[in-house]
């Protein structure tokens, strides 16, 4: 049995591990993160938001290691892991969004 700090990375990782999943199980559906079109910093759009995700996962994660109770932890989760997660599995959406009002 892995300890509860173990745990608790492995789960505060997971924006990481949705976006290796999609990038290797649905390399279509990712690949609007690397579209140019809507650039930020002049880099795509896509790249920003993913970067801006895994800094977040990442606090999450030394959110989660620290945690002192199960309550602290589930609020680092809510708070910063699940949100990081989210941005990873709708940020293709929203490009192709962003790009196809562009064109009009």
């Amino acid at each position: 049995m892995l300890p509860d700090a173990v745990r608790r990375v492995l789960l505060g990782l997971l924006p990481l591990w949705i976006l290796l999943f999609g990038l290797v199980a649905f390399p279509v559906y990712m690949e609007p993160m690397f579209l140019n079109p809507p650039a930020t910093l002049g880099l795509p759009l896509g790249v920003v938001l993913v970067a801006a995700a895994l800094a977040v996962m990442a606090i999450g994660v030394v959110a989660l290691n620290r945690a002192s109770s199960n309550r602290s932890a589930q609020l680092a989760f809510v708070g910063l892991t699940l949100p990081a997660a989210i941005v990873i599995v709708v940020a293709p959406a929203l490009i192709l969004r962003a790009v196809d009002l562009a064109s009009r």
